[in-house]
Formats: structure tokens, C-alpha cells, sequence
């Protein structure tokens, strides 16, 4: 058991019939944090509190943030209520909310993993080669720590084609070393540097937020008919793919909204509630 305590999550249905999966940052949680904003989330909250057991469906985020980045910015928003499970460090990681707060791993998703030692050896390698062999420099996240299972770094965009060169290497290299990978286009807004990527390497096993949430509807034994999904930036596509219904909200990225088209019209939990509502129809206001 974690010792790390979030709010309560919202009721819990006597059977999970469907299931919601929202990015968290820029999407359920926008950076700015204003209190326009922050009503916002509190309007969602009410929604969700109140159909959430109605119509029998539990709520996650997948983030790539971890637990202890998550309630630092859950403090900063003065969000009353968790969701049911949180999916962190890219979905590496799977927590059950508990009612006091608490969060517990789930074992079943850790045992898919593999050694935690052998995984950290085969990225170091996968990072010396691209910079021996192909002059590729990643810089590392280390201002936000590195998590067991998911290494991040920043690639610097030097001209668009070499970008592309070296983006495509990097995915060669990772395959061949058989190492997940996630790169997509940083989103200054949440406090990325504007003309870089995001490139972070994960366990084949865990490669992609669609991955993870997979394994999550095998859990609650729902069907993928029965999903949602809510994100803003590059890395959440696979996902809103994999679901029933994927979309990105209003504030999305462009780089986002080139890979898919369904979108909200209002951003970050406007935009959320806007669907929802739109899906969960008969809840009485």
C-alpha cells in the first residue's frame, strides 16, 4: 500500500459497465489553473459524482506524470473528489483509488513487467548507441525524475527534415532492442520546452497509453464498446483510437488534432462534461 493519500474517489458503481480514460495534464488539469478553470473542474466533479454509479462506470486517468506530481497539481486545483484508478508515469503504473484515498498497485499489471534492472540496462544502451552511431543527443528529464519503468528525455528540433530522419531512427533502434517508445511534440503549456520532443522509452509491454487501458477494460471485463476517452496531445492518439469514442478536447495541440479529428468544442473539463453529457443523457440536473 502507497502511503501517499488523494481525495476520495467518486462513488463507486455496484457494476462497471463502461469506462472513462482522460489524460490529466492540459486535459482534465490545465496548467494556468485559473479560477474559471478551476470551477470547471468542480462542474465536472458534480457531473461525475452524481452518474457515475447511475450508469454503472468507473473514471481514470493515464498520465505520464507520477503520483506524487499528480497531487501536488490535484492541491493546486483544490480538486475535491480522484478518479476511480490512476494509470501514471504513461500507464507503467496502475492504482486502485481506495475510499479513504489511498492507492494500491495492481500486482497483475506489475507482473506483466519486465525486470526493472534489465529494462534500465537495454534504454542506457539504446540512448549510447543513438548517440555513438547516429549523433542523436537526448537530453534528460531529470528536473522531473526518472520512474522505474519509464525514461524520459528531450530531443531539440535542429531542422525539419533531420527531425524526421532521427525520429525515424530512433524508433528503428528502440524496435531492435525491443524497447517501447513514445515521442511526440512538447506542449510548452505544460511546462515543456517549445521546440523540442518529448521522447520517452517504456517496456514494450506497456508502449502506449492504449496499452495500458487494454488492460484495464480486461480487468473490469468491459467491452471496448462501452469506453470513452479524453486527451490533448500526440501521445494520447493511440488511445483515443483504441476507445468506442476518442476525443481530443478543445485546447488540443496541432501536431494532436493533425492524427485525429473527433474534438470537443470546449477545452480541458468543459470539454469532458460536453461529452459526457452527450453520452450519459438521461441524468436529471
Amino acid at each position: 500500500m502507497h502511503t501517499i493519500q488523494f481525495p476520495p474517489p467518486f462513488p463507486f458503481p455496484k457494476q462497471t459497465r463502461s469506462l472513462v480514460f482522460c489524460d490529466f495534464d492540459e486535459t482534465y488539469f490545465a496548467h494556468e489553473s485559473t479560477a474559471e478553470q478551476r470551477k470547471d473542474i468542480q462542474q465536472l466533479e458534480d457531473f461525475l459524482y452524481k452518474v457515475s454509479q447511475q450508469y454503472g462506470f468507473q473514471i481514470g486517468w493515464i498520465t505520464g506524470s507520477d503520483t506524487c506530481q499528480l497531487l501536488s497539481k490535484v492541491k493546486q486545483a483544490g480538486m475535491r473528489f480522484s478518479p476511480h484508478f490512476i494509470c501514471s508515469n504513461l500507464g507503467t503504473e496502475v492504482f486502485h483509488v481506495l475510499m479513504d484515498g489511498k492507492i494500491e498497485p495492481n500486482q497483475c499489471w506489475k507482473k506483466r513487467l519486465p525486470n526493472h534492472y534489465e529494462f534500465q540496462r537495454t534504454t542506457d544502451e539504446v540512448v549510447s548507441e543513438l548517440k555513438t552511431m547516429y549523433q542523436i543527443d537526448l537530453v534528460s528529464q531529470s528536473q522531473y525524475g526518472q520512474s522505474v519503468y519509464k525514461k524520459n528525455y528531450y530531443y531539440f528540433i535542429r531542422s525539419s527534415v533531420l527531425t524526421a530522419y532521427h525520429i525515424n531512427v530512433m524508433k528503428q533502434v528502440a524496435a531492435t532492442h525491443g524497447v517501447g517508445l513514445n515521442i511526440n511534440r512538447c506542449n510548452p503549456k505544460a511546462g515543456d520546452p517549445e521546440y523540442a520532443y518529448d521522447v520517452d522509452f517504456v517496456p514494450k509491454e506497456a508502449n502506449g497509453k492504449d496499452a495500458v487501458a487494454a488492460f484495464m477494460c480486461h480487468w473490469f471485463k468491459v467491452h471496448v464498446d462501452d469506453t470513452l476517452a479524453f486527451g490533448d496531445s500526440g501521445n494520447d492518439i493511440k488511445l483515443l483510437k483504441f476507445v468506442k469514442h476518442g476525443y481530443l478536447v478543445g485546447n488540443a495541440t496541432s501536431e494532436a488534432r493533425s492524427k485525429h479529428e473527433q474534438m470537443t468544442k470546449g477545452s480541458y473539463t468543459k470539454g469532458i462534461l460536453e461529452m459526457l453529457k452527450k453520452h450519459y443523457t438521461q441524468v436529471t440536473e
